[in-house]
């Protein structure tokens, strides 16, 4: 039960912050925070995504139930973050810190998730082995490499024509002369990668779809053929590399631990085939709070 208060008491903090920074933004859009600094192009078409984006992620943090904590982390953040860049692009400063503030909630809230399972005996947990250190540093890495790509898309889809247009611009001097449809097209598979690898989505196989994308944007911005350093002018291909390497790992088990395949299988019977898109979704753990 104490469980149950500390999730219910740090849930409510997040979707407080949340709430303010959608108050703060609804006041931009509306007309009573005439002085916020936000260019009128962006208030057409940024904000509102802005907003609805962060109305998501403040009802999924009040509406999921609290026995599953991992729910709330993750389908509470993925909006927030979004939310969040969309405020920081748009220069509005304290929709932005509230937004973060929201987002230190969520950091709390998986050291919580990640203790009750450190802390659950394994005979509570029938057909799955204790939370380990590995696990929990597996999944960290995962939801990193995953939810990197936030800002990638975010630019490219929701943050209005500014942001569209230098990745536009980034584009053309590729050598792509109509730039607009890739700069969509690539928005897109960066938002269902973010899904895929940071929620943990059929993990298996949208790690290999991302390395895919990786490796063919890695060609197309002709990283390879300037060395390997990034820091090199242009950038060379040790980043991109190495992030699809690390993604890459992912083929192996799958999304494991705190990943959105672990609760689905836990509550649904899946068709082989399905499972083997999730990868391994046996070796690892709920929480304690969740049995």
């Amino acid at each position: 039960m104490q469980h149950h208060v500390l999730i219910d008491t740090v849930r409510y903090i997040i979707a407080g912050l949340t709430l303010v920074a959608l108050t703060l933004g609804a006041a931009v859009y509306s007309g009573y925070w005439p002085n916020a600094g936000v260019p009128s192009e962006a208030l057409q078409s940024a904000v509102p995504f802005m907003l609805g984006f962060l109305a998501l992620s403040f009802v999924l943090a009040i509406s999921l139930p609290r026995r599953i904590p991992r729910l709330i982390f993750l389908l509470g953040l993925f909006p927030l973050l979004v939310g969040w860049r969309i405020a920081a692009l748009s220069n509005l400063e304290w929709v932005a810190l509230f937004a973060a503030a929201a987002f230190v909630g969520y950091i709390v809230l998986f050291g919580i998730i990640a203790v009750i399972g450190l802390r659950a005996p394994a005979d509570q947990q029938p057909n799955r082995i204790t939370t380990t250190y590995s696990a929990i540093q597996l999944g960290f890495i995962r939801l990193y490499l995953g939810l990197d790509l936030v800002p990638h898309f975010t630019e490219k889809l929701f943050a209005g024509p500014g942001p569209r247009a230098d990745d536009v611009k980034a584009f053309q001097a590729l050598g792509i002369s109509d730039a607009l449809p890739f700069v969509v097209v690539a928005g897109i598979i960066e938002l269902s990668a973010a899904i895929g690898v940071g929620l943990g989505v059929l993990t298996r196989l949208a790690a290999v779809l991302t390395v895919i994308y990786l490796m063919v944007a890695t060609v197309m911005g002709h990283h390879f053929q300037l060395g390997f350093i990034w820091a090199t002018t242009g950038g060379g291909w040790e980043y991109p590399v190495l992030w699809s390497a690390l993604i890459f790992s992912f083929v192996l088990g799958g999304g494991r631990w705190l990943s959105l395949d672990e609760v689905i299988s836990e509550h649904v019977t899946l068709p082989g085939w399905v499972k083997f898109l999730m990868g391994d979704t046996v070796s690892h753990t709920c929480t304690r709070l969740e049995k």
